[in-house]
């Protein structure tokens, strides 16, 4: 008879089971949706003829952004690429904005400047700029990014050009997070991969989700079929996530992560700007198609579940070896997985912290989540 070293009631078994299955989905999480990145190979891009590639609409909106417009957008001006326009909608900036773009457009021609006077975007939020610069653009494909953007290669179009096909409509590019000293950096890091994780991986699984603005691109015709951003104009957010959560399938969404299809931008500086960025996320997930928002709670709740099993098996006194075995196997699996996509994400040196990390996010995220659902809608808009 094996000696389990300790009573092994109905309960206790029920607690051992409960334990072992939620420490198993983990693993097969880690393995099957985040190995589509931490094991992909490395594809050699070979670029076609310059008379091949499509024209390109490079959108950004800005407001009162005249550093990075200085200071990063020259590197997108100089991009190595046969055909494209760069347009750049002013939002009625208040600063010099205006000055630094009608100065570069005198040394960059292809740079196309749309200003909106003040008082006629009447929606907070940056789909009144960007439906603005879709409208203004030339070319049926069209790259969406933003002002505190910097291309990783001056071969950055290129990559997501060749991303096109005749059947896909939607490219999703990866955009790094500029790295700074600091714990808050670290958290927002994590969490950023965390984020960029989900949303690549489903995409390669063929259950694309989300997008981001940094580094996204669809065609032109696209947008207007759907209406635009018609459904959701009420919220500040969903220029990108919400808007490719109603229009991506597993048939039009293709997903880029060469190094130089990458983009790095600015994080944000305070920990109130970042509990405002998450809070906003958490809200456009709430308008995103019900089998989606069921495939995103999946790994968060098989985590809180095999933790509340780990804290019932020290309350009914299984012996300790049993609790640090179950903890041990799913962290080396998870800073495993983590290292390997982390490395491709550009994300060094927080992996190994990953156990930690993933509490803190947690807590953090229900505490949100509780907190907007006890808040009424209207204040988030």
């Amino acid at each position: 008879m094996i000696n389990f070293g300790f009573s092994l009631t109905t309960l206790n078994l029920v607690i051992l089971t409960c334990t072992s299955l939620f420490l198993v989905l983990q693993i097969l999480f880690y393995l099957i949706v985040y190995g589509k990145i931490a094991f992909k190979k490395n594809v050699d891009i070979s670029f076609p003829k310059d008379e091949d590639l499509p024209p390109l609409s490079v959108i950004i909106a800005a407001k009162n952004d005249e550093y990075n417009l200085k200071n990063k957008l020259i590197e997108i001006l100089e991009q190595d690429y046969p055909k494209y326009e760069v347009i750049v909608v002013n939002d009625a900036s208040t600063d010099e904005t205006e000055y630094v773009l009608k100065g570069l457009s005198v040394i960059y021609p292809h740079l196309k400047i749309v200003n909106i006077v003040e008082n006629v975007n009447k929606f907070q939020g940056k789909k009144f700029p960007i439906s603005i610069g879709i409208k203004s653009a030339k070319y049926e494909h069209l790259v969406l990014t933003r002002s505190d953007c910097k291309p990783d290669s001056f071969e950055w179009l290129k990559n997501i050009a060749t991303a096109f096909s005749d059947n896909t409509d939607i490219v999703l590019g990866y955009a790094s997070l500029a790295k700074r000293k600091g714990l808050l950096n670290k958290l927002i890091q994590y969490d950023h991969a965390i984020r960029s994780m989900n949303y690549l991986s489903f995409a390669l699984c063929k259950k694309p989700y989300m997008g981001e603005g940094y580094n996204l691109a669809y065609k032109k015709n696209l947008f207007y079929n759907v209406g635009g951003f018609i459904k959701h104009y009420n919220l500040s957010a969903g220029d990108d996530d919400i808007f490719i959560n109603q229009v991506a399938n597993n048939k039009n969404t293709s997903v880029i992560l060469t190094p130089s299809s990458q983009i790095t931008y600015d994080t944000v500086h305070t920990y109130k700007d970042w509990i405002k960025s998450k809070k906003s996320n958490i809200i456009s997930r709430k308008h995103f198609k019900q089998s989606h928002r069921l495939l995103l709670t999946f790994l968060p709740c098989c985590t809180w579940l095999f933790y509340l099993s780990l804290v019932s098996m020290f309350l009914f006194a299984f012996p300790w070896q049993y609790m640090l075995v179950a903890f041990l196997l799913k962290s080396i699996m998870q800073i495993f997985v983590y290292y390997r996509a982390f490395k491709r994400l550009k994300i060094k040196k927080i992996y190994i912290f990953a156990p930690i990390l993933e509490l803190y996010q947690m807590f953090l995220n229900l505490t949100l989540e509780v907190r907007i659902l006890t808040t009424k809608k209207t204040r988030w808009k």
